[in-house]
Parts: C-alpha cells; structure tokens; sequence
C-alpha cells in the first residue's frame, strides 16, 4: 500500500463542517447531559457522570454568616458498550465522472449516520419503565390536535413535579411537530418575520425549544415523543483508542466541535492498488437514563398497562 499523501487539513475542514451540521440536525445532542471528555476508557468499561438537582434559596443569617448549603448530586453510571462506524470510499472512476467534490459530500451523511445511532439509542431509553409519567394526546382525523395547549400541558405536568423550568425540551415525530406547526396561535405569534418560516424551526413554545426527529421509535406504545430537561437523559463518548495513529499509511485524526465538545474520530487512507479513497467517522459511546421525573412521554393512545393518565 503506498503511504498516504491525503490532503489532512482540508480533511479536518471537511469533518469539523460535517460535525457542525450533525449537531445542527439533531439538536437534541445539545439538551441532554453529556459527558464528552478527552479521558481514555476501555470498550465495555462503566463510568460515572454526575446530574445536579435545583436547590433552594435560603434566608441570610448574620451569625453564622454564608453557610454552604448541601447539594444533591446524582451518579448515573453509563457503561461505553457502543462502537459506531461509517466508512464511505471513493473510487478512481467515480471520482473522475463528476465535478462534484464526493468526499465532502459523502462526508455530511455519513457524520449524521452516527449522530443518528447515539439519537435512536437515546430514544430507545424513553419507555413506560424508565419514565412513568405520560400524556396522552391522540391527533384528529385532520393531523391537528397536538398544540399550544398540549404543549401547555406536557409542561404543567413537569411543574407538578417540581421539573426547573428552564432548559427545557421537546422532541417530536414530524407528524407531532407538524401539527403544532399549524397552530394558527402558535404561527400567529410565534413566526416573526421570514427566519422561522424558512428554516422550518420553531421559535421556543411556553418554555420548550421544540425539535423533530424524523424517525423517532415507537417504543412498543405509539411514542410519538417526549418533553424533558436535561437531567433526563445521559450521553457519555470517547474517542477509541487505535494502534495505528501515528502509522503514515493512515491519517488518525479527533475533530471536535468547540461548542458542544462532542468529538468523532476520523480516519482517512488511500488504497493504491483499489485506486479508492476511503474515510472512516467513528465513536464509542453510552448511554443511560437520569432523573426519571424530569421526562414526560408523548403518547397518541393511553397505555393499555394503565388506566389513569400521568399528566
């Protein structure tokens, strides 16, 4: 195999841009708890992360003066079981049939294909046993139903339970968030000017930055998504470890986007003999769930396993 002359910023560039645009389509990424440290960690090992619950203010006491009050710190261990993978390559006559640049095209999807494994997994935790708390709310026969006031009542019913109010979230099937999308309320005041009309993203309703994804599970009960904050949900990754950094045969590189602090793995190499180009996005993950009150599940038909709704 020839050794590698891969042009390496550009493929930094092209990663770094690919990572910002998965964050950007999964936005959830950004709302739950995560621990994206730098630390090495074998495949299989369980770490703890840590979620902080709200405490309350108390009075000034002059006597004693400002006494540190105590805090309660939850452990939620997540264990990194997780290895995901995209590898996409490009061939000498593909790449000479087209102008378009494939490696950077190819780049975006397959950066999301891993952005879309952590999203299904986190979803995947969203059941009746993790989080007792529901609300049933059905669509009419129209695809409505599922508005301002539905939103209303996801958020009382964490208010009941004592949720903090901010950073809170809601992520929703397309059918769910093309409903509320088509409450005139809602675009009525909430639609200012043409940005949110373009992007097709909803400014925050009574509280919840409200967000889609396209291909939520149903999790065995019409799932049809959920309304949370961040202390619901855990997301732990790390980089794997890989023998060969540092070999000239293959490029071994971390992108990391600055905001979030998530990284991926990137690993490009050029097979001579094949005359293809091949690049690999990586990442070991886990994940775990938090505080199970501070997540309310979006049904469209009550749970046949309970006769009163949670909400």
């Amino acid at each position: 195999m020839a050794t590698n002359t891969l042009g390496t910023t550009n493929g930094i560039l092209i990663a770094q841009n690919a990572l910002a645009t998965l964050l950007a389509l999964l936005p959830v990424l950004k709302n739950i708890t995560t621990d994206f440290s730098d630390q090495k960690i074998l495949f299989g090992q369980t770490l703890i992360t840590h979620i902080v619950t709200a405490a309350p203010a108390v009075d000034f006491d002059p006597t004693v003066g400002y006494v540190a009050q105590g805090r309660a710190q939850i452990d939620v261990p997540v264990t990194i079981n997780k290895h995901k993978h995209h590898t996409y390559e490009i061939g000498v006559q593909e790449a000479s049939s087209t102008h378009i640049d494939l490696i950077q095209r190819f780049a975006l999807t397959a950066a999301y294909s891993i952005g879309q494994a952590l999203v299904q997994d986190l979803c995947a935790l969203v059941t009746a046993a993790n989080f007792p708390a529901y609300s049933a709310l059905p669509l009419g026969s129209g695809g409505d139903g599922f508005d301002r006031k539905a939103v209303i009542k996801c958020g009382t019913a964490l208010s009941t339970r004592k949720v903090q109010p901010y950073g809170r979230f809601m992520l929703l099937n397309p059918l769910y968030k093309g409903s509320i999308e088509n409450d005139i309320t809602v675009v009525g005041q909430l639609y200012t000017g043409q940005s949110a009309i373009q992007s097709g993203q909803l400014p925050n309703v009574h509280g919840f930055k409200v967000d889609e994804y396209i291909e939520l599970p149903d999790n065995g009960e019409s799932l049809a998504g959920f309304a949370a904050v961040p202390e619901a949900l855990v997301l732990a990754t790390r980089i794997p470890d890989d023998p060969g950094e540092g070999n000239a045969v293959c490029d071994i590189h971390t992108v990391t986007d600055e905001d979030s602090g998530i990284g991926i793995q990137v690993r490009e190499w050029y097979n001579a003999d094949q005359g293809k180009f091949k690049r690999t996005y990586t990442l070991m993950y886990g994940v775990a769930v938090g505080h199970k009150d501070t997540l309310q599940r979006i049904v469209s038909t009550a749970p046949l396993s309970v006769k009163k709704e949670a909400a």
